[in-house]
């Protein structure tokens, strides 16, 4: 968890006791990345059709991410861009753009069918809102943080996905010393790059997945410390700059829960 919050390396290792005996590799590793892209629509598709044909079918089922997620360059570092002569530049500014449409028309569907359903219609401030849920998302990163740094796992099932929660399990519980997470602010402010929803494997229609990624620039600063109370990786006095892409998803199905986290894309 730790190197997944600093974005060091594309490396994915899941057991912390990995900075106990290696801990000069803080700088090199990248913990708990849930980097990958799946279609997610017809995982959902096929799982409807699975319950269909058994109702008390059952499953942890993890949809993966929908649609591609692509990270493409900026339009406000233009020194980042291809000449704007060539070719590339323009397929930039095509994928960008189709993007932009796709992440408008999911943000109409599910504010619609959200304030459709009458689970919700009553409950107007859990509307979701593209300039409300940035900070409201923003919250729950820092939360989850918070709370993984104090082991707390109960508040933690609240916070983050089912496959997410087991992970960060596995390693609290391979955690042997004290973890220190502190929130200094923003880098600069969240930005959305992917907005989708799909129709969910509950009856009735209505019952949506949605998944939002907000790009997360942040001011960090995290300190381990083994059971002697010696610092082994990172500062506590050190603030550094974390840029990721989080993914918060929301399903309609689970009346008891709201947004959660879940997990991390990293920029390609």
């Amino acid at each position: 968890m730790l190197g997944s919050r600093f974005n060091l390396c594309p490396n994915t290792i899941s057991n912390i006791r990995y900075l106990f005996r290696y801990p000069n590799a803080f700088s090199k590793i990248s913990l708990v990345q849930r980097n990958y892209a799946t279609d997610a629509e017809t995982n959902l598709e096929l799982l409807r059709d699975e319950i269909e044909r058994n109702p008390k079918f059952v499953a942890e089922f993890d949809p993966g991410i929908l649609g591609n997620i692509c990270y493409l360059y900026e339009l406000s570092k233009p020194s980042q861009m291809p000449s704007i002569f060539s070719k590339e530049y323009y397929q930039i500014l095509s994928k960008n753009a189709r993007n932009s449409w796709k992440n408008f028309i999911s943000a109409i569907h599910f504010c619609y069918h959200e304030r459709k359903s009458s689970e919700y219609k009553d409950n107007s401030a859990e509307f979701w809102s593209p300039k409300q849920f940035k900070s409201k998302a923003l919250d729950l990163y820092i939360e989850m943080n918070e709370q993984f740094a104090l082991k707390n796992l109960k508040e933690l099932k609240n916070l983050v996905d089912d496959q997410m929660f087991n992970k960060m399990k596995f390693e609290i519980k391979n955690m042997e010393g004290k973890f220190i997470w502190k929130y200094h602010g923003l880098v600069e402010k969240p930005k959305y790059t992917n907005i989708r929803c799909a129709l969910g494997p509950i009856s009735p229609i209505g019952n949506y997945l949605a998944q939002v990624t907000l790009k997360l620039h942040t001011k960090q600063s995290i300190g381990l410390y083994n059971k002697s109370g010696k610092l082994i990786a990172g500062d506590p006095k050190k603030i550094k700059n974390v840029l990721q892409y989080v993914v918060f998803q929301r399903k309609m199905w689970e009346r008891h829960k709201g947004w959660t986290i879940y997990g991390y894309v990293q920029q390609g």
